[in-house]
């Protein structure tokens, strides 16, 4: 409309952020956090997890950790064996001291091992007759490939990962006399969410929760699924009691939400002139829509928004594309994770591009130029990230690698400065330059600093972090055994914003999707050894240089 500003008339949109009204406290540590909750006549609880959903405790020690002073009561639940106390401190004590035998007649997950299942992976990812649901199309790839003078392949793996926030999960939940009606203090991503489903465990309605949301010491999707504040309702309305919920990092981990495991099959057909005439990827995975969102994905037949973002090609001219799903079912709780199924789509796809850009003799950074060409605000981040990164000056003993991604409607480019230890395998990321386009930008300080940390979340799961599962159940318990990326470990992170006068979209997870794919061309281009399987841990790498 004519009576609005245009943005070069802005004084604060764009141009200065108005300072925060929660970093004085979180600097100070007077912030309020779900743990830091407390209310009158309260008394504290934790939970040993189920290992996985479908198990039942039996045979449960509850005589022998009654003992322990300042534990009240000892109660077995459909998610776990509860148990309350007085301090925190007895909780503790107690959780640590049960002993219980897990019934897994009933559980889907109990069969599940993550490395014997990847056979089952692999080959539904290249059986031509297993049902696989279309997500992105474009002309026809099976007569392009088809008729391709050359077919390149390309065969990509991803671990789970578990999201590692800083904050345990916790609740503070006050239950009505008559269980009709429930206070809870907490730290949720989505609090109408929070509200239903704890209803829905009372046998109420979601207008008689109330949710006072309190600052989230990290979320990244674990915060989503209001695992806690149910849990601390359901006990809550057992002791007649206010509670508060501390869960362990071990049982965390032990119920975690995970990124699902990944299997990739990449297929480009190359016609007699080299040009790229055909793109497949399939993804082979558990369905995070159908665990985190079963009405979205009975709607829209069984798509798996969430784990399949990233498979479409919306921004690279090929005349030929199909992007699509095969569903595998094995019980896990898997859920949204940072960046979503970008975060390994684009793993896969921006590191077979470098492959067909290899087959052709085409230049990483010419070829992604070439396929842009009709898109300017891609064209625009890919040359913009290339020029920070001095693309075409050779650096000894060091590879640069590239990625573009386009996300939630903005786009952006990576470059990673890597060199790799050949006796232990460590990839050291030394430099990570990232431009993006997310349209208008309202507070530039605020968007680089998102930037900055997706890029160090996207860094950890890329070279590090790794869930394994043996009989239905997580191998690891705490961040012992769970790597993280540390502060010695994080690069320099060079960011541009080209900001624009297009709508806002999105930022906050913007800088994930380029890192691993950027990080794994690196590698090629310093080694000549493509890296197939995230995380690019150690022992990977030093496997691939062998």
């Amino acid at each position: 409309p004519e009576d609005l500003k245009k943005p070069s008339q802005f004084r604060l949109i764009g141009r200065k952020d108005i300072g925060r009204v929660d970093v004085p406290s979180k600097v100070n540590g007077t912030a309020t956090y779900g743990i830091d909750v407390q209310v009158p006549g309260m008394v504290y609880a934790t939970v040993l997890q189920t290992p996985m959903d479908g198990a039942k405790a039996e045979g449960i020690n509850s005589d022998e950790v009654m003992k322990i002073k300042g534990v009240t009561k000892v109660i077995p639940l459909p998610f776990g064996v509860a148990v309350v106390g007085d301090t925190v401190e007895a909780t503790r004590l107690a959780r640590n001291a049960l002993k219980v035998n897990w019934n897994l007649s009933e559980s889907k997950a109990a069969p599940f091992d993550s490395e014997k299942a990847k056979e089952e992976y692999a080959s539904k990812g290249r059986d031509p007759n297993i049902e696989a649901k279309e997500w992105y199309k474009v002309g026809d790839v099976d007569k392009a490939l088809a008729s391709a003078a050359k077919v390149l392949e390309g065969i990509y793996w991803s671990e789970h990962t578990y999201h590692a926030q800083m904050e345990p999960m916790n609740a503070v939940a006050k239950v009505s006399d008559d269980g009709q009606s429930a206070e809870i203090w907490v730290g949720t991503q989505v609090q109408p969410l929070a509200a239903a489903v704890v209803a829905g465990a009372l046998k109420t309605t979601p207008d008689k929760i109330k949710i006072n949301l309190q600052l989230l010491g990290g979320g990244f999707g674990r915060r989503i699924w209001p695992d806690a504040p149910v849990q601390a309702a359901v006990i809550a309305n057992i002791v007649k009691k206010p509670v508060k919920l501390i869960l362990t990092r071990e049982d965390d981990i032990a119920a975690a939400r995970p990124r699902p495991m990944t299997h990739h099959v990449l297929k480009a057909g190359l016609d007699d002139k080299s040009n790229l005439v055909g793109w497949r990827h399939r993804i082979v995975a558990e369905n995070v829509d159908a665990v985190a969102a079963p009405p979205r994905f009975a709607a829209t037949g069984g798509k798996d928004i969430i784990g399949w973002r990233g498979m479409e090609q919306e921004y690279y001219t090929i005349p030929n594309v199909r992007a699509e799903g095969v569903r595998e079912i094995r019980g896990m709780r898997v859920h949204a994770w940072r960046g979503i199924g970008a975060g390994y789509n684009k793993f896969a796809s921006e590191s077979f591009l470098d492959e067909v850009a290899l087959a052709r003799g085409v230049d990483p950074l010419a070829m992604r130029l070439e396929l842009t060409k009709q898109h300017p605000r891609a064209t625009a981040v890919i040359k913009a990230v290339a020029e920070m990164a001095d693309w075409q000056r050779k650096r000894p003993g060091r590879g640069l690698g590239l990625a573009f991604a386009d996300y939630h409607d903005s786009f952006s480019a990576g470059v990673a400065e890597v060199s790799v230890d050949a006796k232990t395998g460590k990839v050291k990321v030394h430099t990570y330059w990232l431009a993006v386009d997310p349209g208008l930008v309202i507070q530039p300080e605020n968007a680089q600093a998102q930037l900055e940390s997706a890029v160090i979340y996207g860094l950890s799961g890329a070279l590090s972090e790794e869930l394994t599962v043996k009989n239905g159940a997580v191998q690891q318990s705490n961040f012992s055994d769970y790597h993280v990326l540390r502060m010695s470990e994080v690069p320099a992170i060079h960011t541009k914003i080209i900001a624009s006068d297009a709508s806002p979209t999105g930022m906050g997870e913007l800088g994930i999707p380029c890192v691993a794919p950027a990080i794994g061309n690196a590698i090629f281009q310093l080694t000549g050894k493509r890296l197939r399987h995230l995380p690019m841990s150690a022992d990977r790498v030093k496997k691939a240089l062998a």
